[in-house]
C-alpha cells in the first residue's frame, strides 16, 4: 500500500472477537458469529445483516435466527428497523443473548446496534459503541442521519456526520482527518474516478460513497472512464 499524503499512522481502533456491549448484546463480524454460538458464549439469537455461515448447525446452535440484510453502507426502512429493534430488545428483556453481525462489523453492525442502545436510553449510542466496541463503528452518514432521525436526536446527526471524515473508518486506518480538504463544490467520493466499489483507490483504504470527497477529487465523467480505473488504467 503506498504511503498517504501528509498522513499519520496510529494504532488502528478496531475490535477483537465478539463483544458484549450491554449484557446479553454481542457485537461482531461474520468471521465472529461461529465464536457467538461456541462455548463460552453460547448465544441464542442471532441477526445477520449480511449472511450467515451455515457452520452454526455443525457447532450444535438450535436458536433463533432473525435475517434482516442490509446493503453495505446502507440503512433499512424506517418500519423495517423499528421491526428489528423491537424484535433485539424483547429477546433482551426476556434474557436472551442476541448476536448482531455483518461482513465486517462496522457499519451495519454498529448502525442497528445504534439504534436499539439508543432506545435503551443511551444518550450517545455511536459515541458509546466507538468506545466500547469498535472504533469503526458506523461506517455511513446514511447510517448516521438514519439513526438521528429514528431516536428523534438530531443532535447526534450534528455530532458525528459533520465529524465522519476523521471518526470511525479512517480512524481505523489511522490517518490523520486533516490531510482530507473539502472543495468548494463538496463532491463525494462516489463521484470521483478514483472510488470503485466501496474503495478509494488514491489511498487504498475502504470508504462509503456518500463521504465527502479529498483533495485529490476528480470527477467521474461517463462510464467508459469508470471501466478503464476499474482494469486498472488511470
Amino acid at each position: 500500500m503506498k504511503a498517504r499524503k501528509n498522513a499519520k499512522r496510529s494504532q488502528p481502533l478496531c475490535h477483537s472477537g465478539p463483544v458484549e456491549v450491554i449484557p446479553n448484546l454481542f457485537c461482531g463480524s461474520l468471521g465472529e458469529s461461529i465464536q457467538m454460538v461456541s462455548p463460552p458464549l453460547l448465544v441464542e439469537v442471532l441477526v445477520p445483516l449480511d449472511s450467515l455461515d451455515a457452520k452454526i448447525w455443525a457447532l450444535g446452535f438450535r436458536g433463533e435466527i432473525l435475517y434482516f440484510p442490509i446493503e453495505d453502507y446502507g440503512i433499512l426502512p424506517d418500519e423495517v428497523l423499528a421491526d428489528l429493534v423491537s424484535k433485539i430488545l424483547d429477546r433482551l428483556h426476556s434474557g436472551k443473548k442476541v448476536g448482531l453481525f455483518c461482513l465486517g462489523g462496522h457499519g451495519r453492525t454498529g448502525y442497528v446496534a445504534s439504534a436499539v442502545l439508543g432506545k435503551l436510553g443511551y444518550e450517545d449510542p455511536i459515541g458509546f459503541l466507538r468506545k466500547k466496541y469498535c472504533g469503526r463503528a458506523v461506517e455511513s452518514n446514511a447510517q448516521i442521519s438514519h439513526i438521528a432521525q429514528f431516536l428523534d436526536r438530531p443532535e447526534l446527526f450534528d455530532e458525528y456526520v459533520l465529524q465522519s471524515m476523521h471518526s470511525g473508518l479512517y480512524d481505523c486506518f489511522g490517518f490523520d482527518w486533516e490531510a482530507f480538504v473539502k472543495t468548494d463544490s463538496s463532491p463525494v467520493c462516489g463521484n470521483c474516478t478514483r472510488f470503485q466499489e466501496g474503495i478509494c483507490w488514491e489511498y487504498e483504504v475502504l470508504i462509503g460513497e456518500d463521504q465527502d470527497a479529498c483533495h485529490a477529487f476528480s470527477e467521474r465523467l461517463n462510464d467508459g472512464q469508470k471501466d478503464r480505473r476499474r482494469i486498472g488504467y488511470k
